[in-house]
């Protein structure tokens, strides 16, 4: 039992012992997490081959008209429709599709 007098400081102790708790717990939580997410099972060859491919993707997307490019990354990305583009680019839906065959004829020549 807790006189009245020191309960003040006894629920203060209390509570920031809880406080230092959960800090120090999350500190365990984070080193191992940061390790974890660091460690991969791929080899250097497969990573150095995975940012090459990235690359060059990103340079491909790059080259495309603006056009086709929003309309492939709102379709294969995204996952809208071609009537949903359309929709939002106040095209039609045979715009879309030709931007989108276009776009694609683009990147398997690249």
């Amino acid at each position: 039992k807790v006189a009245p007098e020191k309960a003040k400081s006894y629920l203060y102790t209390v509570a920031n012992n809880l406080y230092l708790n959960v800090i120090k717990a999350e500190k365990v939580r984070l080193k191992y997490a940061d390790a974890t997410l660091k460690t991969t099972n791929e080899s250097p060859e497969f990573i150095m081959e995975e940012n090459q491919f990235k690359e060059k993707l990103d340079n491909a997307l790059n080259s495309l008209p603006e056009n086709q490019r929003a309309t492939f990354l709102l379709n294969r990305i995204d996952g809208k429709k071609y009537a949903e583009i359309a929709e939002m680019e106040n095209v039609s839906v045979k715009a879309i599709e030709k931007r989108m065959h276009l776009a694609l004829k683009s990147l398997r020549e690249q």
